[in-house]
């Protein structure tokens, strides 16, 4: 444990040194694809909101107009009962569609709902070679749809990620949480370089409680997690999609993840996923999985929960940008004041980005700022979000100066507000997280 321990020191050290986080890309031989681009089933210029499992059952007519009502897009893992003609129908009228198991997927591969193919969850990098063949093989079949693969998050061991141990012997996650997080980045790696697909989709699950003393804690490398696949995103044209935690352990589990029925969680979770440049927000779980049943937005007995109405009223607030916000590209994030040692998922550095990118921010308090320029023209766009503990419960003030900008356009819990002027002046409650555009001609700052 000693030597783990002081190996991981400097590790940080020479991060701490060098300024930045070791680069995903060349972590293994293989070199990087470069996406094939290709149009498919829904609108791949805006974000996008689904959830995680769906089960059919005799409560599906009501959860289906109230998975419409939470404003969400799309489902991925089906399960119970088989889909009909009028299910279908019905999600087409209503522009909505399914990532269905591959049964359900050639039994109605012809119908405009089905966006693609629930493919593969969490993968190790063995897999990855089969995986891409079978991904050549969809595509040749229909290029419109896709294959949804999901894979792990940092958490996992290098057994999970299929990479060899740093310490043979050891089924330990240290292997995968090392300081430079490198046996992760050679698992993105290895699936950058095998696999063409738009798409890469993980599910990170923060959010956790310690069940003795009612403490609430963050996982400390979520940030770094999501800034690895951002990057892999960027360097071979994919979106990245993240599966969110709405849902939790219950005691008799003992505990660990925290129920996430407030739309502090919820919004806090979204908002960190776009700074990183998130297309699609996935939930897990809507109804059913593996989580305590009366956990998730639709409970065991198909009655709606807080985390329902959390992620209603989140979702709600997300569709007044949603089109606006899929207008530009991520650059990559920045964490203000990350030493701060009340800074959530502060544990590793984030890969440094162009500093013609980076906003101009003044803030004593850990500020995430996600960096965008249009994809066609020259503007900006930033997402702003509090990285304090929630166990605080402190705000987080800042100021944002853009030069030569006219005003700017401000979306703060489903409000839009204009401000003239080049400067943004905020503070932000605990979990809340903004969008802002940039108006007037003013481009990236340094």
């Amino acid at each position: 444990m000693f030597v783990k321990k002081l190996l991981a020191f400097f590790m940080a050290l020479c991060l701490a040194v060098s300024g930045g986080a070791a680069s995903v890309i060349g972590s293994t031989d293989g070199q990087p694809i470069q996406a094939t681009e290709r149009t498919y089933r829904y609108d791949q210029d805006k974000l996008q909101l689904g959830v995680y499992c769906f089960q059919k059952d005799e409560h599906y007519h009501t959860l289906r107009q109230w998975f419409k009502d939470a404003g969400l897009n799309f489902a991925v893992c089906l399960m119970g009962q088989q889909l009909t003609d009028d299910d279908f129908t019905w999600l087409e009228d209503n522009g909505l569609g399914v990532f269905a198991p591959r049964s359900e997927y050639y039994r109605a591969i012809h119908r405009d709902a089905i966006w693609g193919i629930d493919f593969r969850d969490e993968p190790s990098s063995a897999a990855f070679p089969e995986l891409a063949e079978g991904v050549k093989e969809l595509y040749a079949e229909d290029e419109n749809r896709f294959p949804l693969i999901n894979l792990y998050p940092m958490y996992a061991s290098s057994e999970q990620l299929g990479e060899e141990p740093l310490f043979p012997g050891n089924d330990s996650k240290i292997d995968g949480l090392n300081a430079d997080s490198s046996k992760y980045r050679q698992h993105v790696n290895n699936y950058i370089s095998t696999i063409d697909s738009n798409i890469i989709s993980v599910d990170v699950y923060p959010l956790n409680i310690d069940i003795a003393t009612g403490r609430l804690t963050t996982y400390e490398y979520w940030l770094r997690n999501l800034d690895i696949l951002a990057e892999a995103c960027r360097a071979t044209g994919r979106d990245l999609w993240v599966i969110t935690q709405a849902a939790g352990n219950s005691k008799e589990e003992d505990g660990g993840k925290r129920h996430c029925d407030t739309a502090e969680d919820q919004r806090w979770q979204d908002y960190v996923s776009l700074a990183f440049g998130a297309k699609a927000i996935v939930y897990g779980c809507y109804y059913h999985g593996w989580w305590d049943q009366s956990s998730h937005m639709i409970d065991n007995a198909g009655h709606r929960t807080l985390t329902y109405y959390a992620v209603k009223k989140v979702n709600k607030e997300l569709s007044v940008f949603a089109d606006e916000y899929g207008r530009y590209e991520n650059h990559g994030a920045v964490l203000f004041n990350g030493s701060n040692p009340n800074a959530a998922g502060a544990k590793l550095p984030l890969v440094k980005i162009d500093k013609q990118y980076q906003p101009n921010v003044l803030t004593a308090a850990p500020v995430l700022c996600g960096c965008f320029t249009e994809k066609e023209g020259d503007g900006s766009a930033y997402v702003f979000a509090n990285m304090y503990e929630p166990q605080t419960g402190k705000e987080a003030k800042f100021t944002a100066t853009f030069p030569g900008a006219e005003s700017l356009t401000l979306y703060r819990m489903g409000e839009v507000t204009e401000i003239k002027g080049d400067t943004l002046r905020l503070t932000l409650e605990n979990r809340e997280g903004v969008f802002v555009t940039v108006n007037g001609g003013a481009g990236p700052i340094c």
